[in-house]
């Protein structure tokens, strides 16, 4: 083998492990979970929020009866509204709602989703 070959697969070895390496550490980046479950005359629900690198995703999810539906749904973050509005149940009888907490958020998110006088509420630590 020659030196030029040696060097090459050296460099190409070096390079490998050093994608690895980065892929390792971040996939265990600064990361956190909070998550609260329920149900509520007939739907259920979940909220959920998740922070990686520094930005928070919140999820809430209705499992409503049937498709169709339309629910009223609020997301908030202490006295800041991050979304609100109707959303219609899909085929499965399901709303999906995102938002996203700014970096640094403190203080609970409360999440409501309301059909015809019937209301799921949770509540969750910003992560």
């Amino acid at each position: 083998m020659t030196r030029t070959k040696l060097i090459g697969l050296v460099a190409a070895a070096i390079v490998v492990i050093g994608a690895v390496v980065v892929a390792v550490v971040w996939t265990q980046g600064d990361s956190a979970e909070a998550r609260e479950a329920g149900s509520c005359e007939g739907a259920s629900f979940v909220l959920e929020s998740e922070r990686e690198d520094n930005a928070t995703e919140v999820s809430f999810e209705v499992q409503a009866s049937e498709p169709g539906q339309a629910w009223d749904v609020r997301i908030a973050q202490g006295d800041q509204v991050l979304v609100e509005g109707t959303r219609t149940t899909d085929e499965d009888a399901e709303i999906d709602v995102d938002a996203y907490l700014a970096e640094g958020a403190a203080g609970d998110v409360t999440a409501t989703a309301s059909f015809e006088g019937q209301t799921c509420t949770a509540t969750i630590p910003a992560s």
